[in-house]
């Protein structure tokens, strides 16, 4: 059943990245966004500025006790051996947290809160570190260095807790500071409605031994910040509906899917760099994965996985940026929708045969399109593609750095010291040319196998061959990409 939900990707996303639009919105009983606001570069009704306080709660941990001052009308707070529980009908309402201890934090508000963490060290042994029982907007705002650990395992209850910093409504990150969560139970940072990482927001550094760093029920949203995430399970969970990543830092590694959205995944700005650690036919996690569509415009981006780098249930897209995906036992780029190479910088890198660089659902009536921007696919292009753009055929050689040069410019990349193949495929606009053994210098990226504004001397000049074929890519590019039938 959950894939009916990449049928409602596109209501859902208008819904999502609406954000919550005034007090209008914020009253609305079920708390989840009630306008249709599709700009979610720049919603403002997410960003703490738009919000006012009137009250501040000052928060401060010592040891396994708790220091509550400030009070506000329609507030209480309940505060016991450093578990310190706030129930609030009030609006425009602080609550300022810091200070080292254990405990914990649960917040219920009927109204949208602003919870700014100046410098707090905290830890529960047996449940979240911050639990919001709240539907509606929490403002996290990060100042100084801030630490929240969990338990390995949770005390019984009728509530729905499953991460170090948990929310049942947004989470919108700002501010300049650090926050580091470890979540032992389940994921460290989750929420039951969206997240957002809005302009200006610092570093988020997430660690979680039991799942997910990232989760969310209703959308991710990344507009800046540095995010650096190591999780057992997924580094990015979205359950519902679509991440999207217009600027800021994203370094991703994981025992499972690196970023797995069950709706859509944009990207049009920032870094996004995802490594993932399964490593065998028993544990073949993919980098980059949406049930909908992947849609990618701007940006660098590096994906590498033992099953696909990059993985669309729906059709796959790059018009810009810099995109690097690397397989070493699958498919680099795969679709099972149409695949649209139209600009940018594409470097995808597939095992032997029956796999391929770029793969498209062929068996299914789909094309891959060679379309427009710089093209380098070692392992080949999947049958029947359609080449409105020249290609050439090489030979590449493992660990060589390589300048491919055209009206677009120059790329320089370097090859893996271990390739299962050494077919490579180029194109780019104009007359193209390959050189190999060169010595190259500019601003690393790609995980380091690439400069962009490169400069390049020496190496040698590479025969380049007509091609205008696939390389098959075997009885597979359908669900699940070249070659293997029924794909994660």
């Amino acid at each position: 059943m959950r894939y009916l939900h990449v049928f409602f990707s596109a209501a859902l996303t208008c819904l999502l990245f609406a954000g919550c639009s005034g007090n209008d919105a914020e009253e609305s009983s079920s708390g989840s966004a009630t306008n249709t606001a599709t700009n979610y570069g720049d919603d403002t009704s997410d960003f703490v500025s738009e919000y006012r306080v009137n009250s501040t709660i000052h928060i401060v941990w010592s040891g396994t006790s708790a220091t509550v001052t400030g009070s506000a009308d329609g507030v209480t707070v309940s505060n016991s051996n450093g578990y310190v529980s706030v129930s609030s009908t009030a609006k425009n309402i602080e609550y300022a947290v810091s200070g080292e201890g254990t405990g914990q934090l649960s917040i219920y508000s009927d109204y949208k809160y602003q919870l700014s963490f100046e410098g707090l060290t905290l830890s529960c042994s047996d449940g979240p570190a911050v639990n919001s029982q709240s539907s509606k907007t929490c403002y996290a705002v990060i100042s100084g260095t801030n630490t929240l650990t969990d338990g390995s395992s949770y005390a019984s209850s009728t509530e729905d807790r499953k991460a170090a910093f948990f929310s049942e409504g947004q989470i919108c990150f700002s501010g300049s500071g650090t926050l580091n969560v470890t979540g032992n139970y389940k994921h460290a940072v989750a929420s039951d409605d969206y997240i957002r990482l809005c302009s200006g927001t610092g570093s988020i550094n997430l660690t979680a031994n039991g799942s997910d760093g990232l989760h969310a029920n209703d959308g991710i949203i990344i507009n800046d910040g540095t995010l650096t995430i190591h999780a057992a399970g997924e580094g990015i969970q979205c359950d519902t509906s679509s991440v999207v990543i217009t600027g800021g830092t994203v370094y991703v590694t994981s025992g499972d899917k690196g970023i797995l959205a069950y709706g859509n995944i944009e990207i049009s700005g920032g870094t996004t760099s995802v490594i993932c650690s399964g490593s065998s036919s028993s544990n073949t996690p993919e980098g980059i994965e949406a049930k909908g569509t992947i849609t990618i415009s701007g940006g660098y981006i590096y994906a590498q996985a033992y099953d696909d780098a990059i993985n669309a249930t729906g059709d796959l897209t790059i018009s810009g940026g810099y995109v690097m995906a690397y397989s070493t036992g699958n498919d680099g780029l795969d679709a099972n929708g149409n695949c649209y190479i139209k600009g940018g910088v594409v470097y995808a890198i597939g095992a032997s045969s029956p796999e391929v660089a770029i793969d498209a659902n062929t068996e299914g009536g789909k094309t891959l399109y060679v379309q427009g921007g710089m093209l380098v696919a070692i392992g080949g292009l999947e049958n029947g593609a359609s080449l409105s753009q020249t290609c050439y055929s090489a030979t590449a050689s493992t660990n060589t750095w390589y300048a491919l040069s055209g009206d677009n410019g120059t790329f320089a990349f370097k090859t893996p010291s271990s390739l299962k193949t050494t077919t490579m495929v180029v194109s780019t606009s104009g007359s193209t040319s390959l050189q190999s053994g060169v010595s190259a210098s500019g601003s690393s990226i790609l995980n380091g196998y690439a400069y962009s504004g490169a400069s390049v001397s020496g190496g040698s000049s590479v025969t380049l061959s007509s091609y205008t074929g696939g390389n098959g890519g075997g009885p597979g590019g359908g669900p699940g990409g070249g070659g293997r039938p029924g794909g994660r």
